[in-house]
């Protein structure tokens, strides 16, 4: 049966998490095609931009240039949101302790074990556990325009999640890799695997989605 991997990301360097350790890990695999978190509009430009320096991008790139894989981009290309979503983030930072406690373990984990870790059923629960704070934080807070915004967000991933999930699905059913890779920021990882789990709960799929390669 084929098979697509799915690769959990980070979207800057930090510690042994860089571009590197991704493309070996792809090189590894060898995969057909690479499926990635970005529209096809803003790909055609970003792979002609110096300043683009995320690791995916980086290796999306190198790819490109030196290996015969497919590149699919699979993102929405809007994007709704401005430096509100940041503020909100970084407000329930301050004031959450065990939420900034979850995120400095995130990083600290992540620059010591890098990818193995954020493809670990680890990573996925405190990104599970900071979603659950997010929302009690919302709740408590009582705050219409938050709730308002915070909902619009959840919203907005609910749409890119399912497209990417659509768009790969359909690509294997008309182009049947036999091996591919899913190039994913790593929060997405634990909504990701939720939804699979009701879809092979309720249909039968021609692929399998691996969402634990260094297992």
């Amino acid at each position: 049966m084929s098979t697509l991997i799915i690769l959990g990301t980070a979207h800057s360097e930090v510690g042994v998490c860089t571009s590197e350790e991704l493309y070996k890990i792809i090189e590894k695999i060898n995969p057909q095609v690479v499926f990635c978190e970005i529209s096809p509009e803003k790909l055609s430009r970003f792979v002609k931009r110096t300043d683009i320096v995320t690791p995916e991008m980086e290796v999306i790139k190198r790819l490109i240039k030196e290996k015969p894989i497919e590149i699919v981009p699979i993102d929405v290309n809007e994007d709704p949101f401005d430096k509100r979503l940041e503020a909100m983030f970084s407000l329930i930072n301050r004031k959450m302790k065990v939420y900034s406690n979850a995120n400095n373990k995130l990083l600290n984990e992540t620059y010591v074990k890098g990818l193995p870790f954020l493809n670990s059923p680890d990573s996925d629960k405190i990104f599970r556990d900071k979603n659950s704070m997010e929302k009690h934080f919302i709740d408590k807070v009582n705050n219409q325009e938050l709730s308002d915004f915070y909902s619009e967000w959840l919203r907005w991933n609910d749409l890119r999640e399912n497209q990417w999930i659509n768009l790969i699905d359909n690509n294997f059913k008309i182009n049947k890799p036999n091996k591919a890779v899913f190039l994913v920021g790593a929060g997405h990882r634990f909504r990701l695997l939720d939804k699979i789990k009701k879809i092979h709960n309720n249909s039968e799929n021609s692929y399998d989605w691996d969402f634990f390669p260094y297992k």
